[in-house]
Formats: C-alpha cells, structure tokens, sequence
C-alpha cells in the first residue's frame, strides 16, 4: 500500500486487458497483471487521467513495446481502489527489516 497521501484519494483509471488480468505495472521491461502475475501484493496501477493510462495503452501496442498486446484486448476504466485495498491488506509485502539474512 502506499504512503503516498494522494493514494487516498478518490478517482483515478486502469487499464484491464482481457484475459491477463489488470495492469499492475513494468519491470525488467514486461507487463505484470493480476491476476495472471500471480503476484496481489503490489495491488494495481493507478493512472491519475485517463489520457494518461491511455498513453500506457498506446504504448503496450506499439512496437516499442517488447511484447505489443492487441488494442482490443485492452480497455481503460475506472479504477477500483476496493480491489487494490484487498489485495494490499490480504497480501502485504514484507518489510525489508523483516527479512533474514
């Protein structure tokens, strides 16, 4: 979860793609969806416009992508802060002071 005061806030967009799941975010260059990352602990991305998320869409189907999706496979909606909450309570990351050496 984050502490980041505006995470609080209400509103926002995500992006679902149809059988992958909602977009989480990049990494190593690659897309992370859940569910199908099999990771809920980082929750899902929130873009704070909707032409913000859609430049992340036109991004995925572009061939700069190293892995372009299909346009009609990807929709942006609004986001559910509910699901986000669930997944980050349901499953918290650890504290790095947690972990053994």
């Amino acid at each position: 979860m984050s502490l980041e005061p505006t995470s609080q806030t209400p509103g926002g967009f995500q992006i679902r793609h149809r059988s992958l799941g909602v977009f989480q975010g990049t990494a190593i260059e690659l897309a992370f969806w859940y569910p199908s990352s099999g990771m809920p602990e980082y929750g899902l991305c929130r873009f704070s416009s909707r032409e913000k998320a859609q430049a992340m869409v036109d991004w995925l189907i572009s061939p700069a992508c190293p892995e372009p999706l299909s346009s009609s496979d990807l929709t942006v909606e609004p986001y559910d802060f509910a699901e986000h909450e669930r997944l980050t309570t349901e499953f918290p990351l650890p504290s790095a002071w947690e972990q053994p050496f």
